[in-house]
């Protein structure tokens, strides 16, 4: 367990954002204990080295870490609560396990999504939503033990709709739901400030539910538009992108939060799913996808031909990776009336 621990943290390091390379040492990270750093970290470790923001955390580490206990003796960064969850996940709950580990470790064991305020969410997520899933916690039950590729692909999607059905009113206020608010991006846009002020746009409330989703070891992505039709007066939308496993490498499949749906009066029918017929979106229709409209979705794994993802709130950061999403959306939604 500790080899996947470090491999985790060592995938995080040498993928690191560069708003993070700042604070790596403050995060969790040990980068004296990790692989030797990729050359876009090194890079980025001596631009802020030249802007005078921080010293190499190597030999910050070497100065100073190693000596001194973590603040207040209470957390030793967000990283370890990230690694301490996401194998937990993986122990508990059986669908976790057809999950590839190369998508497992790129889009459930990062602690961030895009360029939100990065927060230490992952034990409130995930104690807040245990209860709803009893079901098929390992401990408990032998469900989902030696079953078919198919009814992974069944109980993810019925999982999946059932956070999205529930998380909103489990995470907010007694008879106050979490709602959409549109404009607060990126004002109120990670997961816990959501939580505090029960309310955010379309693509904090996205980052909620793909953190939700990554925290019970289910792979999840953002998605979206930076400007519709290409046009920034347009507007934008964000939206999430699942993976279910399957032959041939599985797929990501598309959905949007379901927010407002308070406790005790949860229409389900009402919560987006997974198998939804994608035209029933509003959003997905071919007057949208004519060719004008790019999509793309994150990604962590980054390399010399990546793409940036591109933020409709901070134009010009080419801090998140991205991967081009046009083709399939044009597939899916240009055939909507």
């Amino acid at each position: 367990m500790d080899d996947v621990r470090t491999a985790m943290a060592n995938y995080l390091w040498k993928n690191i954002m560069p708003y993070d390379v700042p604070r790596a040492i403050s995060l969790g990270f040990n980068p004296s204990a990790a692989t030797t750093p990729s050359s876009y970290v090194e890079t980025q470790i001596a631009a802020s080295e030249q802007l005078g923001s921080i010293q190499s955390p190597s030999r910050f580490l070497q100065q100073s870490l190693q000596t001194q206990p973590c603040v207040d003796g209470l957390s030793d960064g967000i990283l370890n609560q990230t690694l301490h969850y996401s194998l937990l996940a993986k122990s508990m709950y059986p669908w976790a396990d057809a999950i590839p580990k190369d998508i497992y470790i790129e889009f459930v064991v990062p602690y961030a999504i895009a360029n939100e305020p990065r927060t230490d969410y992952r034990q409130l997520v995930f104690e807040s939503m245990r209860e709803s899933l009893k079901t098929w916690e390992r401990p408990t039950t032998n469900r989902l033990q030696m079953v078919e590729q198919y009814d992974i692909q069944g109980t993810l999607k019925e999982v999946v709709k059932l956070i999205n059905t529930r998380l909103w009113s489990i995470l907010g206020r007694p008879n106050k739901p979490i709602v959409f608010q549109a404009g607060l991006t990126p004002r109120i846009y990670d997961p816990l400030s959501v939580i505090a002020y029960g309310h955010s746009s379309c693509t904090g409330l996205a980052v909620l539910l793909i953190s939700a989703l990554r925290t019970v070891g289910i792979a999840a992505r953002l998605a979206g538009t930076p400007a519709w039709y290409g046009d920034e007066e347009n507007g934008n939308h964000s939206w999430l992108e699942v993976y279910i496993p399957g032959d041939g490498g599985g797929q990501w499949i598309f959905l949007e939060p379901s927010p407002g749906i308070a406790e005790g009066d949860e229409d389900t029918a009402n919560a987006d799913d997974l198998d939804r017929d994608p035209c029933k979106r509003w959003f997905c229709k071919s007057d949208r996808f004519n060719g004008s409209t790019l999509v793309f979705a994150t990604l962590y794994t980054r390399s010399e031909l990546s793409l940036f993802y591109p933020m409709a709130w901070g134009v010009g950061d080419e801090g998140v990776i991205g991967l081009n999403r046009t083709d399939y959306y044009n597939s899916i939604c240009g055939v909507c009336p």
